[in-house]
């Protein structure tokens, strides 16, 4: 995902038209005047089940934007609106499922188009055994295809252990897991023993993203693997980072 190259304007508090009335995170707080526009009229959208305002906003802002900032200033946002509010209006979850759907296939439609441009190595991203909720690695997706890489997307709920020969047959240049926090200890041993197989098996990096990241960092970099956080715009750097490095034979003799 390229650098953010718009200046954030002195952030105003907004209202939009639900019930809670002012939006609620920090994130939405430190937009810009603009985008905390889109936002209020994006979730007055939702509130309706319009697809069609949903569509013109969306539209809109690409045209203006490039995907990432949008990504970035609309979309994650909204996502985390949804997050705090889903049990505060009678309708908040029928709102957050409307919105994963939509965003999915409008991201879908995005990914399949953007992916016919990319031209460099590939990379393979899947969601951890057990997850089914691949926003985060549609919207990481599309980032790495704004970078020029290939993605090879393998989407929810993927057995860690078919993605060694998927490795041998793409010679990807590195792996991108996505997971949220998982509550079930027995669930989350045979993950992380999963993941430190994969890792043992392919001479790539493997970046594990999403809340799940953040929770079991120290387990997960014990391991060998990289976590990456939830932040996409942060953990994109992150990966690029982390594979430039293991392009770089000098690099990867003084990390080890």
């Amino acid at each position: 995902m390229s650098e953010i190259v718009e200046v954030l304007e002195r952030p105003v508090e907004v209202t939009s038209t639900g019930s809670s009335g002012v939006l609620e995170s920090s994130l939405a707080t430190t937009l810009s005047p603009a985008w905390q526009g889109y936002l209020a009229e994006t979730l007055s959208a939702l509130e309706t089940f319009s697809t069609e305002r949903l569509d013109s906003l969306y539209n809109d802002a690409c045209a203006l934007y490039p995907i990432d900032i949008v990504t970035e200033k609309l979309m994650i946002p909204v996502l985390e609106q949804l997050g705090m509010r889903w049990d505060k209006r009678p309708s908040g979850i029928a709102e957050e499922h409307f919105f994963s759907a939509w965003l999915r296939n409008k991201l879908g439609a995005r990914f399949h188009h953007g992916a016919g441009l990319a031209r460099g190595r590939s990379l393979i991203l899947a969601c951890l055994p057990g997850e089914h909720h691949e926003i985060s690695l549609l919207l990481a997706a599309l980032g790495i295809l704004q970078k020029g890489y290939r993605a090879v997307y393998l989407g929810a709920d993927m057995p860690t252990g078919q993605l060694v020969p998927v490795y041998r047959q793409t010679h990807a240049a590195g792996v991108i897991l996505a997971g949220q926090e998982m509550i079930d200890s027995a669930r989350i041993e045979a993950v992380l023993i999963g993941i430190a197989d994969l890792v043992e098996n392919v001479d790539i990096p493997v970046f594990v993203g999403g809340r799940f990241s953040v929770v079991l960092q120290r387990e997960l970099e014990q391991i060998g693997a990289q976590p990456v956080g939830e932040n996409i715009s942060l953990g994109l750097r992150l990966i690029e980072a982390g594979l430039s490095i293991a392009q770089n034979p000098v690099s990867r003799l003084r990390k080890r």
